[in-house]
């Protein structure tokens, strides 16, 4: 029996590109079989390597899976882009993320088991995809408004309070007193470090 070649004869050239290539291939996997019949071996063998190898790119299956599935959830990741780029602010745009996305992800048939699992996803893991950074930069028409630093790190404080949400709702809220409670905390501060940022670190 000949021997399957690896990564199916179409090596990464750096970890960025191995990652996105087991990514893609789990999100295959998912949309066909779903998340909860989808294992790190069925992942593995579709992509044409071993676990060990899979394990070098993401530290947990769980981080893989979540990952996958957030993708996988295109449509979500469109409809909140389109509720969230009819607001003129930048802030606004940024908070109306996270209000959408806090109301929209336990919906989302792709999302729903990880949300139930009490893990919705792993922060490091979502901060290594590149889809986190591109819509931030979405958000400003494609204009550099943060330095990479200043991005990064409201990516990071965004999608920690996005998963304390997941994790735990809170005091029931309407999605207008949802909004109203995130706007008066979160746009101030927003507003004052994209007034103060210098142009040399645009």
């Amino acid at each position: 029996m000949q021997r399957r070649k690896a990564w199916n004869g179409n090596t990464p050239k750096s970890q960025t590109e191995a990652r996105r290539l087991l990514l893609a291939v789990t999100q295959e996997c998912i949309e066909r079989h779903g998340l909860s019949k989808v294992g790190l071996s069925d992942v593995a063998s579709a992509a044409g390597v071993t676990r060990q190898t899979v394990y070098r790119y993401f530290a947990t299956a769980d981080d893989l899976f979540n990952a996958a599935a957030v993708l996988t959830s295109g449509g979500l990741l469109e409809r909140i882009r389109t509720r969230v780029l009819g607001h003129e602010g930048l802030s606004e745009r940024i908070v109306e993320t996270l209000v959408v996305a806090i109301r929209e992800i336990p919906k989302d048939v792709h999302l729903t088991a990880i949300v139930r699992s009490g893990n919705p996803f792993a922060i490091t893991s979502a901060l290594n995809l590149s889809f986190t950074q591109d819509e931030m930069v979405a958000l400003s028409d494609g204009n550099q408004v943060l330095g990479e630093r200043d991005r990064d790190e409201l990516a990071e404080i965004l999608l920690r309070l996005l998963k304390s949400f997941l994790d735990d709702p809170g005091p029931k809220r309407s999605e207008k007193d949802l909004r109203q409670y995130l706007y008066r905390w979160l746009i101030p501060v927003i507003e004052e470090k994209l007034q103060s940022t210098p142009d040399t670190d645009l």
